[in-house]
């Protein structure tokens, strides 16, 4: 096609979430998890965002930048359906696409020098941004439109089925701690796990490798925090 466009990155997205798992699987899941738009070179004047301090949230349209090469499949396994059932890739938020971009809707927190502090972010940290829209409620909140499998919000456990011992909570800080929080109070796992107790699960977030897992009567125990590249683990492990 000779109108094929070439999208070249604007700002780059720093967040706490050094690989895919554990990432939220959508944008405002996660209030406390905080992210850093930083704009490149060309981008970061002043004036590519004079007016933006009056809107709440911005869209943010990113690239999958950790995925493999789309094969090609017309379908996918989305969670919410337990990983199971098919649906079309353009039926679903899937990142394995044909183009690998993402859309996100974050909280603007501030606008700092050439760069805007979000909240609620669901992108790996170094994801490229290439483009950033403000949020407009009246035209883009349709309250009566229709989701069918989506419809519903997900499981969210009680603060007090997250347990996080006190030397753990003690060592990554009071930040990470709520983050962590309500990060686990989520189901992370993938779906056709959900129900199992006894596995151990870890990530890396915000800088630690966190290990924990599911125990019996629905809630969540962490096991222990690492400074991340100093051991642990930091993948599902069986």
């Amino acid at each position: 096609m000779s109108d094929v466009i070439q999208l070249s990155p604007v700002a780059i997205l720093r967040t706490p979430f050094a690989e895919k798992f554990g990432v939220p699987r959508q944008s405002g899941l996660i209030p406390e998890a905080e992210g850093r738009v930083e704009f490149l070179a060309g981008f970061s004047a002043p004036d590519f965002v004079r007016g933006l301090e009056t809107f709440s949230h911005v869209w943010l349209v990113t690239g999958f930048h950790q995925n493999p090469p789309w094969t090609g499949a017309a379908t996918v396994r989305p969670p919410r359906l337990g990983g199971n059932e098919r649906v079309g890739v353009f039926a679903s938020r899937a990142p394995n696409r044909p183009n690998g971009l993402g859309l996100s809707l974050v909280h603007l927190l501030a606008i700092e020098d050439g760069a805007l502090r979000v909240g609620g972010v669901d992108m790996v940290d170094g994801t490229p941004v290439y483009d950033v829209k403000p949020y407009i409620p009246w035209c883009e909140a349709l309250p009566d439109a229709k989701a069918d499998w989506v419809r519903e919000a997900p499981f969210v456990r009680g603060e007090d089925a997250v347990r996080i011992p006190a030397d753990v909570a003690a060592m990554v800080g009071e930040g990470t701690v709520r983050l962590l929080r309500q990060m686990l109070r989520l189901d992370l796992q993938p779906a056709y796990q959900d129900g199992e107790t006894g596995r151990v699960y870890g990530m890396t977030l915000a800088g630690w490798n966190i290990t924990w897992r599911a125990v019996e009567g629905g809630g969540v125990e962490v096991l222990e925090a690492m400074l991340h590249g100093q051991g642990g683990t930091t993948s599902l492990t069986p």
